[in-house]
């Protein structure tokens, strides 16, 4: 099979869902087929083969194999969930829509083509939202807006670099490419001030719309400026990356902050994972070493959101059904889910010893020395989360025990507590992710800015 069936294959199950959209067995079935047959498709496919398909070069390289992957194991986990707390079916569709036009982005050899496409597979996830969550629809169109943005940035960046080009004396043009370059990574990432979007999007309860873009999109742009930076080193300039880093502190502490204002644990979770992400940017933006730490926050801070979102939504959609079940029992896995959605949220907090931990600890040792105000901000940021946390989780506990429900479904358990374990695994052996990453990434760790 060719490289472009990664991309079709996905879009043409969405279409059939869309169809049979009322058929809800039909609808996740398939989701997850489609999902695991390409995850098996992208390993077995040969490394640095080169397809032509629509007069465009597709390549799959290792690090474009192991995106891939990751994207398709972790989109069937959200199926999954979808699948075990009976959402909406309309998330299906959407999301594999995503995730083919995603492929299609990391494959595709033009960079200009994959930026250019990047915003349509980011936008066709709106299609998602729950109707009935008022802020949701809200946080859902700012999102929209923000990511087709970009574009004209994104154009005019090419432009002048096609002319750099030509005239390579001309280091006025990079300079400006870089500063073109700036806009576009703090919309797609939703940086300070936009951090607030996603936030909006889970502040009526959890939705898998918003989780996506965390766990799945946030690696896509963060490869895309990686693959940017190798092929025009010219763009990682030291006034741009100072700017980046700057906006990812300010969406740390912004969005820690404001986890003490939220109402609901899916809001606080929100809050988490973009506080997380503003530091994993301000670390990538620094150095060397930064961008090493930068990639090891974005993996504790995927498994963390999978885990704290899984644990969250198994506990929303308790069974009625048994109402014969013992209500210890029920009280018991009640606890469980509530303890793996708190480390999975103190994982994005700064608690030793957890992954962001030791994530952290790595990159305020290369930037202390020049910024010793950084404990102090990063430490209002996890206050901020953890008060937040403890607000919420109480409220949560008490809505379960006083539930009528009193069953929760086994595999839902069983998800979340190999999450749990493998969030554990990488607070407690950090060096092996570390390891992976500069095996995977280590073409790009030699960056540092110009």
């Amino acid at each position: 099979m060719r490289l472009y069936w990664l991309s079709v294959v996905p879009l043409v199950a969405a279409a059939i869902i869309s169809i049979g959209r009322r058929q809800r067995v039909l609808a996740v079935g398939l989701s997850l087929a489609t999902t695991l047959a390409c995850a098996s498709l992208a390993l077995l496919l040969p490394l640095n083969d080169v397809t032509f398909f629509l007069g465009q070069q597709w390549v799959l390289n290792q690090v474009a194999q192991t995106l891939l992957v990751f994207m398709y194991i972790a989109t069937a986990i959200l199926l999954t969930i979808e699948a075990t707390t009976e959402q909406g079916e309309s998330f299906c569709a959407p999301v594999l829509a995503s995730v083919g036009l995603l492929s299609a982005v990391i494959l595709l050899r033009s960079l200009l083509l994959s930026f250019l496409l990047l915003p349509a597979a980011m936008a066709v996830l709106v299609l998602a939202t729950p109707p009935l969550a008022i802020s949701a629809i809200r946080g859902a169109a700012r999102f929209l807006t923000w990511v087709t943005l970009p574009t004209l940035f994104v154009l005019a960046a090419f432009m002048l670099l096609e002319r750099f080009a030509l005239f390579p004396d001309e280091l006025a043009l990079a300079n400006l490419s870089a500063w073109l370059m700036v806009p576009p990574v703090t919309l797609w990432l939703t940086l300070f001030p936009f951090h607030g979007t996603t936030r909006l999007w889970a502040t009526d309860g959890l939705s898998l719309a918003p989780v996506f873009l965390w766990v799945v999109k946030d690696w896509i742009v963060i490869y895309l400026l990686l693959a940017l930076w190798e092929q025009n080193p010219v763009l990682h300039m030291e006034n741009a990356m100072i700017t980046l880093g700057i906006a990812g502190l300010v969406t740390a502490v912004v969005s820690g902050v404001l986890a003490l204002a939220q109402s609901s644990p899916s809001a606080v979770l929100a809050c988490a994972a973009m506080s997380e992400l503003g530091i994993a940017v301000q670390g990538m933006t620094a150095d060397t070493g930064g961008l090493q730490g930068g990639l090891f926050l974005l993996v504790s801070r995927s498994v963390a959101v999978l885990l704290a979102s899984s644990a969250l939504a198994a506990m929303y959609s308790t069974s009625v059904k048994d109402s014969k079940s013992n209500a210890k029992s029920f009280h018991w896995q009640s606890l469980a889910l509530l303890i793996a959605f708190i480390v999975g949220v103190l994982s994005m907090a700064d608690i030793p010893p957890l992954g962001g931990f030791f994530g952290r600890r790595y990159i305020y040792a290369l930037l202390q020395a020049k910024k010793p105000y950084l404990f102090l901000a990063w430490l209002s940021a996890s206050m901020g989360i953890v008060l937040g946390l403890v607000r919420t989780s109480w409220s949560l506990w008490h809505m379960r025990v006083q539930s009528t429900s009193r069953h929760i479904r086994d595999f839902p358990l069983f998800l979340v507590l190999c999450l749990l374990l493998l969030c554990l695994w990488i607070g407690f052996r950090p060096q092996a992710a570390l390891g992976l990453i500069s095996a995977l990434f280590g073409h790009w760790l030699p960056l540092s800015p110009l």
